[in-house]
C-alpha cells in the first residue's frame, strides 16, 4: 500500500523538499499561508497516471500552471487545467519537478492589502464620466477604517483603534449611527471594486453602495456613482501583507509584452521579459497596499517607448509610471541613487526600491536594523541569485557582490 503525505506536512517541507537547498541562499521573509504548492511549469513537463508506473498520460505545454496537492515517495501528484475546462490529476516524478517547475506565491491577489486607509468620499460626474470631488461630502481626515480581506475581492470593514464593524445594508434609507456600526459577530462583507481611480464598495447581499449624504452621514445607497479613495499612512510590509508578484505566475506568464507586429508570446512575453513590470508591481503593492494592473503598466510602457524588445525595460518607465498612475495607486517618484546610506535612510523614511540587478530589476521594500539586512523582492528567482518567490533577507554585502550587485537604486513614496 503506497504512503501519501498530505500537504500539512507537505507545507512544512517546502523549501528542501522540493527544492534543492542549494537553490536558496536566504532566509525567506514570510511563508506562504495557501493549503496547496504553486508552480509554473518552464518547460514541457511530462505527467503520468499514477506514481508506481510510467505509463504517460500527457505532456503539459510551457507556461502551463501546476498546483501540487500530495506526494509519495518520489512522485508529486499535481492539479492542472484541463483543455475542455475543469482541472485533471496527475504524478509528476520529484526529479523533473525541480528541473522543469518555478514555485510562487499562489494566494489570490487582494485590489488592495489588508490595513487602516483612510477614506475619502467622491462622486462621479455623470455628465462626462470623470471624477469631481463632492466638497460637501468630504470626510474628515480623522475618519479611518481597517479593512480585512476575506476572499473574492470582498472585506470586512472596521473603524479604526475600535471594536466596531460595518454592518451589512439594512435597506434602511435613513440609517442611523447604531444601525451601520455593530459588534465583529455583526459585521457584513463587502465587495470592493476598483472604478477608474477610486473604489465602490458594495453591500454583497443588497448590491447597494456605501456613499455619504449631504449631512456627511454614510449611508447606503443605489448611487453607482459613489466611490471612495482609500490612502494608507504607512507601508503595507506587516508579514501578513507580504506578498511577491512574479513575472512567471500562469495567470499572466506568457502575456505578450511588446507592441511589434508579430507578437510571439513564447519570447516576448512576462515571463521572459516582465521584470520591470513587476519590479514596479511589488513596489506599489508594499507601498501604498494597492494592487496596480500589470497589463495597463506594460501596455503604458509599451506605448511610450520604454519597452526594449527582446530584453526587458528601459529604467525611465519608473519616474514615468509614477507620473501616469500615482494618484490612481498612491504613490509618487522620489528620486534615484546609488548610496547604500541614501538607501537605508530612504526605507526607514517609508520608501520602497526598485533596484537595478545585474540584466534583472528587483524590489527593496524594508531594512531591519537589528539583523542589518534588507528586504529584497525578486520577480524572478534564479538559483544563480539564490532568491526565492517569497522575498529574502539580504545584506549589503550580498547587493555588492556577484548575481545581485545593485547598480542604481530608483525610489517610490506614498502619494
Amino acid at each position: 500500500m503506497k504512503k501519501h503525505i498530505f500537504l500539512g506536512v507537505l507545507l512544512m517541507l517546502t523549501g528542501f523538499f522540493f527544492i534543492p537547498s542549494k537553490t536558496f541562499a536566504f532566509q525567506h521573509a514570510y511563508e506562504s499561508k495557501s493549503d496547496f504548492i504553486y508552480a509554473l511549469a518552464r518547460n514541457e513537463l511530462p505527467v503520468y497516471y499514477s506514481d508506481y508506473s510510467n505509463d504517460l498520460k500527457t505532456v503539459l505545454p510551457k507556461y502551463t500552471g501546476v498546483k501540487v496537492i500530495g506526494s509519495s515517495g518520489s512522485w508529486y501528484e499535481i492539479q492542472y487545467a484541463s483543455k475542455k475546462g475543469g482541472t485533471k490529476n496527475g504524478w509528476v516524478t520529484r526529479d523533473e519537478f525541480h528541473s522543469d517547475c518555478l514555485i510562487y506565491d499562489g494566494r489570490e491577489k487582494q485590489p488592495f492589502s489588508n490595513g487602516t486607509y483612510q477614506l475619502s468620499f467622491y462622486e462621479e460626474n455623470s455628465s462626462d464620466s470623470s471624477f469631481a470631488m463632492n466638497t460637501a461630502s468630504i470626510i474628515s481626515e480623522n475618519f479611518s477604517c481597517t479593512f480585512k480581506y476575506a476572499g473574492d475581492n470582498r472585506y470586512t470593514i472596521r473603524k479604526a483603534g475600535e471594536e466596531k464593524y460595518l454592518k451589512a445594508d439594512t435597506l434602511s434609507n435613513t440609517p442611523s449611527l447604531n444601525e451601520l456600526w455593530g459588534s465583529k459577530q455583526e459585521a457584513g462583507t463587502f465587495l470592493i471594486t476598483r472604478k477608474k481611480d477610486y473604489y465602490t464598495i458594495c453591500d454583497e447581499t443588497t448590491k447597494r453602495n456605501l456613499s455619504q449624504n449631504d449631512g456627511s452621514i454614510l449611508e447606503f445607497t443605489t448611487d453607482s456613482n459613489a466611490v471612495w479613495r482609500l490612502t494608507r499612512n504607512k507601508k503595507a510590509i506587516e508579514k501578513e501583507n507580504l506578498q511577491v508578484f512574479v513575472q512567471f505566475d500562469p495567470v499572466w506568464a506568457k502575456h505578450h509584452y511588446g507592441n511589434e507586429t508579430t507578437k510571439d508570446t513564447d519570447t516576448n512575453n512576462f515571463c521572459t521579459s516582465g521584470c520591470g513590470i513587476f519590479a514596479t508591481v511589488n513596489a506599489i503593492y508594499s507601498l501604498s497596499g494597492h494592487f496596480p494592473d500589470p497589463y495597463e503598466l506594460a501596455q503604458y510602457a509599451s506605448d511610450k517607448h520604454y519597452r526594449i524588445e527582446d530584453c526587458g525595460t528601459d529604467s525611465g518607465f519608473f519616474k514615468a509610471a509614477a507620473e501616469k498612475f500615482g494618484y490612481k495607486y498612491g504613490f509618487s517618484y522620489d528620486g534615484s541613487g546609488e548610496s547604500f546610506k541614501e538607501l537605508k535612510e530612504k526605507l526607514k523614511e517609508g520608501d520602497t526600491a526598485i533596484a537595478y540587478l545585474p540584466g534583472h530589476y528587483g524590489t527593496i521594500v524594508d531594512y531591519n536594523a537589528k539583523k542589518d539586512k534588507y528586504l529584497l523582492m525578486d520577480p524572478h528567482y534564479l538559483p544563480k541569485r539564490g532568491t526565492s518567490s517569497f522575498g529574502d533577507w539580504v545584506s549589503q554585502k550580498d547587493l555588492e557582490e556577484s548575481a545581485l550587485m545593485v547598480q542604481t537604486f530608483f525610489y517610490y513614496k506614498a502619494e
